[in-house]
Parts: structure tokens; C-alpha cells; sequence
């Protein structure tokens, strides 16, 4: 699709998307891949952030894995007021600023606990029964991924329990790592299906599910 294509012709697109056509969400990230990376660095630049390739490309997978994600709810939002560049790139642009905000929190909380612990060192063991239910949990994850068809439960298995980055799984896979996190979000959609038929909850309970 041509950066002046119709309202329309973005409508049919994002209706596409929604809709979950492979060849739709690749056209997203292949024709919108431009205006959202130009939105992720100029944030990383307001921010007083330099030159960082490996960031830029994870913060941009990032933004198509949010527009893919519960069902492509992000994506449906959009209204047409503005054209789908713009919007994409909104996205980007806030998912930017958000993680660049979490690490700065997270270093201070890092910082801080650190000197907690030197104050007053940790008493106490683990609770047993968290390590239990958290071993339970990881087992039926690993039970449940490999249910799973074979394009999801390698993106998953790399993804979730090998800990791979974005851009790894692209090496390994052969997809660009700007689509990557669309298909990662669509696997996980499928993931939640499976585990609710389990009985298991991901519902706010685990905001990596």
C-alpha cells in the first residue's frame, strides 16, 4: 500500500488485519514499519537518548505486537480520523516513551533496594508453596505450548522459555523482526485459548500472557 492511500483502503486494512489475514498484517508491517520507527527515534531522541540500532528494532516489534495483540484491540481504536501512519506511529511513539520510562524506574528501584540490603540483610527463606505453584505453572506453560501448531510453538518456545529477543527469533526463523511481535501476540491469543480450556486464568494474572 502507498503512503497515500485512501481512508478506505487503510479502512479495508486494519478491518483485514482484525479479521487475522496473515497477508494483511505483513502489508501492515511492511508499508507502516517506516513512520513508526521514525516515531520511536524521535523519542528516544526527546528523551536525550542516542544512536541505539538493537532498542530501536525491539521498540519497533514492540509497537506492531501491541496493535496485534487481545484480538488486535489497539487496532480497532483506530477511527480514520487520522490517516494509519500517523496512528501506527502514535503508538510507537508511546510505547517509546513507556519503556524508557520503566527502565529509569526500574534502575532507581534497583538502586534503592540495593541499599536496603545493605542496611538490613534478607531474613527468611522462600515460601515453599510459591515455588511449587510456580513450577506447576511453568510445567503446564511448556505442556500447553507444545499443543500448540509448529509456527506457534517455536515462537513461543524461543519467545517465552529459551528467552530469546526479538531479534534472535528473527535469525532463527526467517521473519523481518519488525513482524515478529505480531505473530508472537497472535500465538499468545492462541496460548490463552488453550489455557482456559485448561481451567487456568491469564486475565491480569500474568502480563507476559
Amino acid at each position: 500500500m502507498s503512503p497515500v492511500a485512501s481512508r478506505e483502503e487503510e479502512g479495508e486494512l486494519v478491518r483485514a488485519c482484525i479479521e487475522g489475514k496473515d497477508a494483511a498484517w505483513e502489508r501492515l508491517v511492511r508499508d507502516y514499519s517506516g513512520g513508526a520507527l521514525a516515531g520511536v527515534k524521535a523519542a528516544l531522541r526527546q528523551r536525550g537518548h542516542g544512536s541505539d540500532p538493537a532498542l530501536e528494532e525491539e521498540l519497533l516489534a514492540d509497537s506492531f505486537e501491541i496493535l496485534a495483540a487481545e484480538g488486535g484491540a489497539t487496532l480497532r481504536s483506530f477511527r480514520g480520523e487520522s490517516g494509519l501512519a500517523t496512528f501506527i506511529s502514535v503508538v510507537a511513539t508511546r510505547r517509546a516513551f513507556r519503556v524508557l520510562r520503566d527502565r529509569l524506574r526500574h534502575g532507581k528501584a534497583v538502586d534503592r533496594k540495593g541499599e536496603q540490603e545493605k542496611r538490613a540483610p534478607r531474613t527468611g527463606e522462600p515460601d515453599p508453596a510459591q515455588n511449587v505453584q510456580a513450577a506447576e505453572r511453568a510445567s503446564l506453560m511448556v505442556e500447553t505450548i507444545a499443543e500448540l501448531s509448529g509456527s506457534d510453538k517455536l515462537l513461543l518456545t524461543l519467545f517465552y522459555l529459551d528467552g530469546r529477543s526479538y531479534k534472535d527469533i528473527a535469525a532463527v526463523t526467517g521473519l523481518a523482526v519488525t513482524g515478529v511481535g505480531t505473530k508472537i501476540a497472535r500465538a499468545r491469543a492462541r496460548l490463552k485459548e488453550r489455557l482456559a480450556r485448561r481451567g487456568v486464568s491469564t486475565d491480569g494474572s500474568d502480563p507476559d500472557i
